[in-house]
C-alpha cells in the first residue's frame, strides 16, 4: 500500500489512497468544500456588479489558497490606485488549468460532484464580468474626478476668504500702518525723491550748523565786556 500524503488532513498514511475512503478524510474533506464554495459564491455575486473601491494595501493585499491548484491566489485586481474586489479570484476560477485541476481533484478524493460546478467560473460568465468591470471602473473614475474638482473649488473658496479676512484686518486695525506702507512705496517708486540716508545727512547737518552758531554767540559777549577790549576799541 505505501505511504500516501493528504492534503487535505495534512498528514501522512500509511494505507496508501484507501484513506480518501475513510470516514475522518471525508469529514474533513466536506468542510473544506463547503469553506472553498462560500468564497467562491461571494465573489460570485459580483459577477453582474463589480466592485472598485480605492486601493488600501491593509484590506486589498489579500490572497485565497486554491485546494483544486495548491496556488495561493491573489483575491483582488489591483493597479496600486484601485482594486477590483474577488476579481483575481475570478479571474483564476476562469482559467482552463483550474477546470482541469477541479476535475482531478474531485476525482482523486471522491468528493461531492454537485459541488464541483459551483467552483468554477464559465467562460459567458467571464466575459460578461468584464464589460461590467469596464462600466464600473470608468464610473469610479468619473466619480473621483469629480471629486478631485469639488475638493480644489472648496480650496480655492477658503484661500479667498482668507485674503479678504486678511484685507479686512488691514483696513480695520492697521490704518496707518497701511498708509506708511503706500507712502513707502509711492516713494520707492519716485526717482526724485531723496534716500532716507540723504535725508538723515540734511538734518543733521542743518543741525550742526545751528548748534555752531549758538556756540559763537555765547563764546564772544564775554570778550566783547572785558575793560581792555573797550579800551581799545575807543
Amino acid at each position: 500500500m505505501g505511504t500516501f500524503y493528504c492534503a487535505i488532513c495534512r498528514q501522512t498514511t500509511f494505507t496508501g489512497k484507501r484513506h480518501i475512503f475513510g470516514k475522518n478524510h471525508q469529514s474533513r474533506l466536506r468542510v473544506v468544500l463547503l469553506k472553498f464554495v462560500e468564497k467562491v459564491k461571494e465573489a460570485r455575486r459580483t459577477l453582474k456588479k463589480p466592485q472598485v473601491e480605492k486601493f488600501d494595501c491593509t484590506q486589498h493585499k489579500q490572497t485565497f489558497w486554491c485546494y483544486c491548484c495548491e496556488l495561493d491566489i491573489e483575491n483582488n485586481v489591483t493597479d496600486g490606485n484601485m482594486a477590483v474586489l474577488h476579481g483575481g479570484l475570478l479571474e483564476h476560477m476562469a482559467t482552463p488549468e483550474h477546470r482541469k485541476n477541479t476535475h482531478k481533484f474531485w476525482w482523486e478524493n471522491k468528493a461531492d460532484p454537485k459541488l464541483r460546478d459551483k467552483v468554477i467560473i464559465t467562460e459567458e460568465e467571464t466575459e460578461r464580468f468584464k464589460a461590467e468591470v469596464a462600466k464600473a471602473l470608468e464610473s469610479y473614475v468619473e466619480k473621483e474626478d469629480e471629486y478631485i474638482k469639488q475638493q480644489a473649488d472648496l480650496l480655492r473658496a477658503q484661500e479667498k476668504h482668507r485674503q479678504e479676512v486678511l484685507q479686512s484686518l488691514l483696513e480695520v486695525c492697521f490704518p496707518r500702518m497701511q498708509w506708511h506702507v503706500m507712502q513707502s512705496r509711492s516713494r520707492s517708486m519716485d526717482p526724485m525723491a531723496p534716500t532716507c540716508l540723504q535725508r538723515i545727512l540734511s538734518a543733521l547737518s542743518l543741525c550742526l550748523k545751528d548748534q555752531s552758531s549758538r556756540w559763537g554767540a555765547a563764546s564772544s559777549t564775554p570778550w566783547l565786556k572785558c575793560p581792555v577790549l573797550q579800551q581799545d576799541k575807543a
